[in-house]
């Protein structure tokens, strides 16, 4: 890859960033740390990333936490795509609510690694 299209890529992951950032600060996005969550167990994977079931400290309220594998710009892109989506759509009863966010650190990569935070349906 050209050094100019790495530059490229780092600028459109900065910029779906930024938008998740600013959603957040503007509370249009609710961010939860990643510490109120507790016995967080893998429960499938897919393309993007893997889901783990996880419950929320203090409650026996279980949640799905979605992660995803490589955060480049295109896979932030889709983030930040299914998060409008969710947005237009939260009002149906059939549609897996979408809570928010939440980030780890993990030690095999520098960044931020988004996790959505997301209603959990058994079977």
């Amino acid at each position: 890859m050209s050094d100019n299209k790495k530059v490229q890529n780092t600028e459109n992951t900065n910029e779906w960033n930024n938008w998740i950032e600013e959603a957040i600060d503007k509370e249009h996005l609710n961010y939860y740390e990643y510490n109120q969550f507790t016995n967080i167990q893998e429960i499938g994977a897919g393309g993007f990333g893997k889901v783990y079931r996880a419950n929320w400290k203090n409650s026996k309220k279980q949640l799905a936490l979605k992660s995803f594998f490589n955060l480049n710009h295109v896979t932030m892109k889709e983030i930040v795509c299914e998060l409008k989506i969710q947005r237009k759509v939260d009002f149906h009863d059939n549609i897996i609510r979408c809570y928010g966010i939440t980030k780890f650190e993990s030690e095999n990569q520098i960044g931020n690694n988004y996790m959505m935070v997301m209603e959990y349906a058994d079977g």
